[in-house]
């Protein structure tokens, strides 16, 4: 004869033969109920305190990284944890202390606190004399201007904009100035085949024969 016995997670009555009450110690009234019940009494995640706001939270052990030294809540924190704990180098012009990404301190030989110091140093030192270019032609100087602006003067690989880089983005050639003809100098500097890009993703593109996938 059935027993009657309550289901553990919603509390239906069910109806269960003896042998099963007697070997069961969880009586469950469907699939459902039953993985809802262990979902609940099942947690194997480990709680983690997060280094930016101090909030508690949870992760599965699983998904925890052993060389993670660092440990988030949200990807908000995770970004303001980063910005406000970059490492630090000097402003080449002024030796003011800036903060920048490791790549960038690593890929870079200089590193400016602002555009104007930039062009400070770039006029003392005369780092780049478009006179002494005639590769170039008289046309790339206003056509570099041009597609920085177009730009927002902002790198087109990693988003990141001339005043979080600390410098103005280089303007690349997609297909490389040296594949065009003497006479072919207006098509090599084409706005559609020049774009805004910072030193670390200026190195990964150049020499590649692809467009970068703009923001």
């Amino acid at each position: 004869m059935p027993i009657e016995v309550e289901c553990d997670f919603c509390g239906e009555t069910i109806s269960r033969p003896p042998s099963v009450v007697e070997r069961a110690e969880h009586h469950f009234c469907d699939k459902t109920c039953q993985g809802n019940w262990r979902s609940e009494q099942k947690d194997n995640r480990v709680v983690l305190q997060c280094d930016y706001c101090g909030t508690d939270f949870k992760r599965y052990e699983w998904n925890l990284k052993d060389d993670q030294t660092n440990q988030f809540c949200s990807n908000e924190c995770r970004g303001r944890w980063q910005i406000e704990n970059r490492p630090q180098t000097e402003c080449t012009n002024c030796g003011e202390t800036i903060g920048r990404i490791q790549y960038d301190i690593e890929s870079a030989d200089r590193h400016f606190c602002s555009r104007d110091c930039q062009w400070e140093w770039q006029q003392e030192t005369a780092t780049y004399d478009w006179e002494s270019t005639p590769n170039y032609g008289p046309l790339w100087k206003e056509r570099r201007e041009q597609v920085l602006e177009r730009d927002n003067r902002t790198c087109q690989g990693c988003g990141r904009s001339e005043n979080e880089l600390g410098y103005t983005p280089r303007v690349h050639h997609i297909r490389p100035f040296a594949e065009f003809d003497e006479d072919e100098v207006e098509a090599a500097h084409d706005p559609s085949n020049l774009v805004s890009l910072c030193e670390p993703c200026h190195t990964r593109w150049e020499g590649v024969p692809l467009r970068p996938k703009l923001l």
